[in-house]
């Protein structure tokens, strides 16, 4: 199985590599390196041919398959992860020290947290739940600043 899945990779790579030729596209997004695979992996020259590839497939009239769009995700989402220093963040994000931002955005949740029906995830509306849903919050909004807190 493991052999026939790469040997349609290595078909869909020539079909993407012929069409992307026929469509003059390798030459003006700079795509000869094109490599197609299931999922990625994760050493950066091999990630580079498969996001070619990925990126290939978004500029066909076909698109990315609904079945394979999952798998993109995750591939994409966990490369651009993998470096984080998740233990900075944490310590960073869910830091008992208050930031410059902290006191807008804590008025801003707490305004906002019963109407978040957090009752559903929590199992109740007792003030401990809602203490830990603003502090996830916040922390999110400390971490991803270009997003912040929105409801």
């Amino acid at each position: 199985l493991k052999s026939q899945i790469e040997k349609n990779c290595r078909v869909a790579t020539a079909v993407l590599k012929s069409w992307a030729s026929r469509k003059n596209l390798e030459r003006t997004d700079s795509r000869a390196s094109v490599k197609f695979s299931l999922a990625p992996t994760h050493w950066e020259k091999s990630f580079r041919k498969w996001t070619n590839a990925i990126l290939l497939m978004t500029r066909h009239p076909l698109g990315i398959p609904d079945m394979m769009r999952p798998n993109i995700w995750l591939g994409l989402a966990g490369h651009r992860v993998q470096d984080i220093d998740w233990q900075g963040v944490m310590k960073f994000a869910f830091s008992e020290h208050s930031n410059p931002d902290d006191d807008d955005l804590g008025i801003q949740i707490v305004k906002d947290l019963h109407r978040t029906g957090y009752s559903g995830f929590s199992g109740g509306e007792d003030s401990a739940s809602r203490s830990s849903l603003k502090r996830v919050l916040l922390a999110y909004a400390r971490w991803n600043k270009d997003v912040g807190y929105c409801q």
